[in-house]
């Protein structure tokens, strides 16, 4: 019988060095998209890539996040935006300013695709090795990694 999965993600500061959290982990807190962007209108995600398999090309379960997004008040969890894989490349300035400025905040209307059910929240599905993917919201969770505050995300757990 195996024990519990260790974490992948580090523990203390000694661990952040060198490791591929390291840039989540300096711009927690950065308080403006400048840090990440640099004045570039868009910039690779600033977590490691969640990868994928042959045999889960996805990464998560698709029939688990279709039921969490069925009722999401039930999975709603604030996680630590430091720890997190991103399953897509990139994210832009413009989205990113989107969700740190006072439009979302007050109407939570989202940047794009607010039709979508699997936009409307952020959505992070914890894997058997304890990794953290982002499935949708990947400018939210720049926005509060660079705000230092909690993502609050439709979390689903394998």
């Amino acid at each position: 019988m195996q024990g519990p999965q260790r974490s992948p993600y580090p523990k203390s500061d000694d661990e952040v060095q060198g490791s591929r959290w390291e840039l989540a982990h300096r711009l927690y807190g950065a308080g403006d998209t400048h840090a990440l962007f640099k004045g570039a209108p868009k910039t690779m995600a600033p977590w490691p890539s969640a990868g994928k398999t042959k045999a889960n090309p996805r990464g998560y379960d698709q029939g688990r996040v279709d039921a969490a997004l069925r009722n999401p008040s039930e999975h709603m969890r604030d996680l630590d935006p430091r720890n997190l894989h991103a399953s897509q490349p990139w994210v832009t300035q413009e989205g990113t300013s989107y969700y740190m400025g006072d439009t979302y905040r007050k109407t939570g209307a989202t940047f794009r695709n607010m039709d979508q059910p699997g936009n409307r929240f952020p959505v992070v599905y914890t894997d058997t090795q304890g990794r953290n993917q982002i499935i949708s919201g990947h400018h939210r969770a720049t926005a509060d990694l660079l705000n230092g505050r909690q993502l609050r995300a439709i979390h689903i757990e394998e």
